[in-house]
């Protein structure tokens, strides 16, 4: 199911969706109650608009099953066919299309089978100890303000929070008269673009809940919102910031493993967030890494830029490097995997090399997928293998 929901962030009541994977127990109802006691405002909604149908279902099983998705090249190999893409230039993406790809399933066995830092029971175990962060950033954590504006603190207090997996899960079930689900993975989608082209898509919701995850989306203020402004990686990082805390203590879900996907724009916002909220990994797919480079290669959006931005990047260069994913990456501690098309005409494929490259540079741990011959968008059934092979990087225990 796929609800609509209003949560609170700086004070302002913003837009989001929730979805939950077939055979998660859950209500409108609920979900509600829910999200006034964690965030302290009475006046926040919860609305069911759209169910999983089975054909996502089928379509996520199939894709699963399909031995030609693409799945992440290794780190020598994504390096090599960067460099040989930097070397040829242009001629090098139709070189690409002729090579062979980590399509196959047996490479994918294989993969999987790879010595690991963890076995896959200390996986699961991480599930109930802390994530992999420093003690003093837990702590960090546990002390900042919920999600509830100051008004509403003092009341929150008094209040149970669904803070905790196990206590979170019983508050919804007295709420909402079902039986609490088990422990989901949680995947937060940061959509891409600005007002009415960046709505966030349903079917899109229903296709990522489909492999087995929660879904939390924020709309960012602004736009279906309805309140604030969009600023294109300004006061809206805190819409995505507050997503990944929510989605930490929804309950049922697992919340050592809450996984950021930033889709072209929203690569802005999925980055901060991974990083301030301590994410256990982070996916950039067709995302912009520099802000500024997308001044100069998209003459289309300089003049939304200038005005959300409150300049041009020749006026304000710092304000457009701190938007810049490629600015923030030496402050990531997750496995980041980088998803781009060839042929992207949105956002240059350019921009996934370079971020890939600035984060090898810094000693990060990253993969790079170029998904050869397709751009920004791309069929359902092309999507579907596309998203298998990414949610089969978000399962595997995470490389040395």
């Amino acid at each position: 199911m796929i609800y609509r929901i209003t949560y609170l962030s700086g004070g302002l009541r913003v837009m989001g969706y929730l979805a939950f994977p077939a055979g998660a127990q859950t209500t409108a109802e609920g979900i509600e109650a829910w999200l006034r006691r964690e965030c302290g405002d009475e006046e926040l909604t919860a609305e069911a608009v759209a169910c999983l149908l089975p054909s996502a279902q089928n379509s996520a099983e199939a894709a699963r099953r399909d031995a030609g998705f693409t799945v992440p090249e290794t780190e020598s190999g994504a390096a090599a066919a960067m460099e040989r893409h930097k070397a040829q230039g242009t001629d090098a993406r139709a070189a690409a299309a002729q090579r062979p790809k980590v399509q196959d399933v047996n490479a994918q066995i294989a993969a999987s089978q790879q010595p690991k830092v963890q076995e896959t029971d200390a996986w699961v175990a991480a599930a109930q100890r802390p994530k992999a962060q420093d003690a003093d950033a837990q702590v960090a954590a546990s002390q900042r303000p919920k999600v509830q504006d100051a008004d509403a603190r003092a009341a929150a207090a008094q209040r149970p929070k669904a803070q905790d997996v196990s206590s979170g899960a019983r508050e919804l079930d007295r709420a909402s008269d079902s039986e609490a689900p088990g422990s989901y993975p949680v995947l937060v989608y940061c959509r891409g673009g600005i007002g009415r082209v960046g709505r966030v898509r349903l079917d899109w919701l229903a296709e990522f809940a489909a492999f087995g995850r929660i879904v939390m989306a924020p709309c960012y203020r602004g736009g279906e919102s309805g309140v604030g402004h969009d600023e294109f990686g300004g006061a809206d990082l805190e819409d995505s910031r507050i997503a990944v805390r929510l989605a930490r203590a929804i309950p049922g879900a697992d919340p050592a493993r809450i996984a950021v996907l930033g889709f072209s724009r929203g690569s802005i916002n999925a980055t901060d967030a991974a990083i301030e909220e301590h994410a256990s990994r982070l996916v950039l797919w067709g995302g912009l890494s520099d802000l500024a480079v997308t001044y100069e290669e998209r003459i289309d959006l300089r003049r939304m830029l200038k005005r959300v931005v409150k300049g041009s990047a020749y006026k304000l260069p710092d304000v457009y490097l701190e938007r810049s994913p490629i600015h923030m990456a030496k402050r990531l501690n997750c496995p980041v995997l980088i998803m781009h098309g060839t042929e992207d005409a949105q956002v240059d494929y350019g921009h996934g090399e370079r971020m890939y490259a600035e984060l090898r540079r810094l000693g990060k741990s990253a993969a790079l997928t170029s998904l050869e011959g397709l751009g920004h968008h791309m069929p359902q059934e092309t999507r579907m293998r596309v998203l298998a092979g990414m949610f089969a990087w978000l399962e595997a225990p995470p490389n040395p």
